[in-house]
């Protein structure tokens, strides 16, 4: 019984950092399709130039943007865009401070100006997107094995502990 439950000790420990590990990954991810996000409205907007709740329900409507839990709220109330926007940006968690200060921004532009003045605005989401993708991407590298090790060693330590 005591071997069980050191094994079940050592798992947990294991888990508990690839929990952690994960939870980077997903973050690196969210950011990929963000970027991907900013730039399927550059190219709605320059080929059909919608009216921008229509673009909120296309977008929010196509599988690989499923995952932006703010799109999907703002896309459910877009008829009050931007407020709608800004609301559901501010109540989602998993967008990390600076990702949702570049999501604002994308808000704030959409409509607001000219075509060639929100294609700018997007452009420049978009390359401070990519950029906080490499950043998280390095930082999930680095720290993701880090996770996963503390949590083996971590459970190591407590099963020898508890010989």
């Amino acid at each position: 019984m005591k071997l069980f439950g050191m094994i079940l000790l050592l798992l947990s420990a294991a888990e508990l950092g690839c929990l952690a590990a994960g939870s980077l990954r997903r973050r690196t991810e969210q950011l990929r399709i963000l970027r991907q996000l900013v730039i399927t409205m550059m190219a709605e907007l320059k080929c059909t130039l919608p009216l921008i709740p229509d673009m909120l329900r296309t977008l929010a409507a196509e599988p690989s943007f499923r995952s932006i839990g703010f799109l999907q709220d703002a896309a459910a109330n877009a008829e009050d865009f931007p407020a709608c926007w800004a609301q559901a940006a501010a109540r989602d968690t998993a967008l990390t401070p600076e990702a949702r200060k570049v999501v604002e921004t994308v808000g704030e532009t959409l409509g607001s100006t000219a075509l060639d003045g929100q294609l700018a605005v997007l452009e420049l989401c978009a390359e401070r997107l990519q950029t906080l993708y490499t950043e998280q991407k390095e930082r999930a590298d680095q720290r993701g094995r880090l996770y996963q090790s503390m949590g083996i060693l971590s459970g190591i330590f407590f099963v020898i502990v508890l010989l």
